[in-house]
């Protein structure tokens, strides 16, 4: 069973705004989502909005990319469950194939 790695605390500074979280993520996978984060927030300067304003039109824009996500991990799925179904048609069809061949 793998084990449960512990939270540790960290200051991560996103939006120009220092925060303290607890995390398990590896220290180059917090630094990679917070230059992320960071870009996308200093993409929306132009739209010359409070911070506040803009922090809420990121977590718009990053919740309608996860839902779309979703939904397209939603149809990966029964596109999988589909494929798998097929092979298992395929498979007692070569099954019953040689069990005929060994017939003969």
């Amino acid at each position: 069973m793998a084990s449960i790695e512990p939270l540790k605390s960290v200051t991560i500074s996103v939006a120009q705004e220092s925060i303290q979280i607890r995390t398990d993520l590896p220290d180059a996978e917090l630094a990679e989502i917070v230059e992320s984060i960071n870009q996308r927030f200093e993409r929306s300067a132009k739209f010359q909005m409070d911070n506040r304003k803009r922090m809420a039109l990121l977590a718009v824009e990053l919740t309608s990319e996860i839902m779309e996500l979703r939904k397209q991990l939603g149809r990966a799925k029964i596109y999988y469950d589909q494929m798998e179904k097929e092979v298992q048609n395929l498979t007692l069809l070569l099954d019953e194939g040689m069990d005929r061949g060994d017939q003969l």
